[in-house]
């Protein structure tokens, strides 16, 4: 059947909110005890479950004992003639959830249950025959966010071979395909879920695909980059702004020069006429002075172009030193690209398992809040049943004491009766009910038995009683002592 998704109109780089979809991962036994208390609700309910909802749940499989299914792997790799026994860790069963999108979600719900149950039952089957193995149990929760079903198989082929073994790249994806042809014939507008490479096609980053920190990587360092420009372009900024000053200081410079060359034009033009020498000495005067403050000015400026030379000088350095690094950080960048493309290039290769692996997260996680809440329900249950142990233990060695000793028998009114019957009670009632009555057989059994051989006794004292007559006949005489010889030994 043709995916939806191959419709160009339909692709899209985001999720889909009308898929339905599939995730299986394989379970050692410890595992399986876990995924089988969490799929039927057995003992402590992790604290995401509805309560009040758990009895909406519908069972539309039970899971078999996990001892026989483990037995039947071995036989079937018997079969398949595996040499090596089976590991001690060898998955048992494979753990399966089927999830819908939002929207697909209220299109499934919106049907019968009669038909939800039909839908779910024939793609767990599909799924198991697509894998060639055999459904092992299948259940619906209603007690949690969404309606979603989970479903487990056994963790061999018919062929004998693991299921490592037999999927090989693709399966999922055709598990997949199988998920949405099925659910599509009983709800048209579910759809299958975007394929990655149609998602990257229609517009999404392949970053998006990959591990976090390569799209952080990809993101972080141009914006640093940007960040370098910026700092460069300010450092350029005022950098001009620092030359204009020097270009302005060096104009003001030339007035002051051109100014006091005026000044000393003056003073030769006074030396050349012929004024009077007090009139001359008086403008010399006045002209020396004027002088000397051009002349002190013209070194402040000197001075203060030297700072502003060397302001500048610092400045070109820095924007130097900034463009050096600018450089390094696009050097960077590129070679960051490079071994970006080189780990896109692996995940591309490595696609498939990607795939298989990117559907588990949410299914272990709930897992290991289960796994955590059950180890807590296994202890508690074995300090119980070991307190129930001792207590039965203790029960049985006191009643056993009893017999020996003559303390539990039969009194005159037909009850069997106890000396102490204290650590009877204390024992667990199930104990109880198998151990009192083939207690109370015994009791009564050895009551009869001895009440039998106190009146053998009476009788056989009144047999030898009678053999020693005298009145007896002689045939008789040698039998009745042999007969009292052989009561005697």
């Amino acid at each position: 059947m043709k995916d939806l998704t191959d419709t160009p109109a339909l692709k899209s780089k985001d999720g889909n909110p009308q898929a339905v979809s599939i995730r299986i991962e394989p379970r050692t036994m410890s595992k399986a005890k876990g995924t089988r208390r969490h799929d039927f609700r057995i003992g402590k309910l992790p604290k995401y479950v509805k309560a009040d909802r758990v009895k909406l749940n519908r069972t539309l499989m039970p899971l078999r004992p996990l001892g026989q299914i483990k037995k039947e792997n071995a036989e079937l790799r018997i079969k398949a003639s595996r040499q090596r026994a089976m590991k001690q860790n060898a998955p048992v069963i494979m753990s399966g959830i089927i999830t819908f999108g939002t929207v697909a979600a209220k299109l499934f719900e919106s049907l019968p249950i009669e038909q939800q149950d039909a839908a779910f039952r024939e793609l767990a089957k599909g799924v198991a025959s697509e894998l060639n193995t055999s459904l092992e149990s299948l259940v619906v929760h209603l007690d949690e966010t969404t309606i979603h079903a989970h479903f487990t198989l056994r963790a061999y082929t018919n062929a004998g071979l693991s299921m490592s073994e037999a999927a090989k790249r693709g399966t999922l994806s055709r598990v997949q395909d199988l998920a949405a042809e099925v659910m599509q014939s009983y709800h048209s507008e579910i759809e299958r879920g975007h394929r990655k490479w149609d998602r990257i096609a229609a517009g999404a980053d392949y970053a998006d695909t990959l591990h976090r920190s390569v799209r952080e990587l990809h993101y972080d360092l141009p914006l640093e980059i940007e960040t370098l420009r910026q700092q460069s372009a300010e450092a350029k900024r005022e950098l001009e702004a620092l030359v204009e000053d020097r270009d302005i200081q060096k104009m003001e410079l030339d007035a002051l020069i051109a100014s006091a060359e005026k000044t000393r034009r003056h003073l030769a033009e006074l030396d050349a006429k012929a004024v009077a020498a007090e009139k001359k000495e008086k403008r010399r005067r006045t002209y020396m002075a004027r002088l000397a403050k051009k002349e002190a000015a013209i070194a402040a400026q000197k001075v203060a172009l030297v700072q502003r030379t060397e302001a500048v000088e610092a400045a070109e350095a820095a924007l130097a030193e900034n463009t050096r690094a600018h450089v390094a950080r696009e050097h960077e960048l590129a070679q960051r690209e490079q071994r970006q493309e080189e780990q896109a290039e692996e995940a591309r290769i490595k696609s498939a398992d990607l795939d298989a692996r990117a559907g588990e997260i949410s299914l272990e996680k709930e897992q290991v809040a289960t796994a955590r809440s059950e180890l807590v329900t296994e202890a508690e249950e074995v300090r119980a049943q070991r307190i129930e142990l001792n207590a039965g233990l203790a029960a049985i060695d006191h009643v056993v004491g009893a017999v020996e000793e003559g303390k539990i028998w039969v009194g005159e009114n037909g009850k069997v009766a106890l000396e102490d019957p204290a650590p009877i009670y204390t024992a667990p009632k199930g104990l109880r009910d198998r151990l009192m009555p083939a207690i109370l057989r015994l009791v009564r059994k050895i009551d009869q038995t001895e009440k039998r051989a106190s009146w053998v006794e009476v009788m056989m004292t009144r047999v030898r009683n009678l053999m020693v007559r005298s009145d007896l006949p002689k045939d008789l005489e040698k039998e009745a002592r042999d007969l009292d010889a052989d009561w005697s030994k």
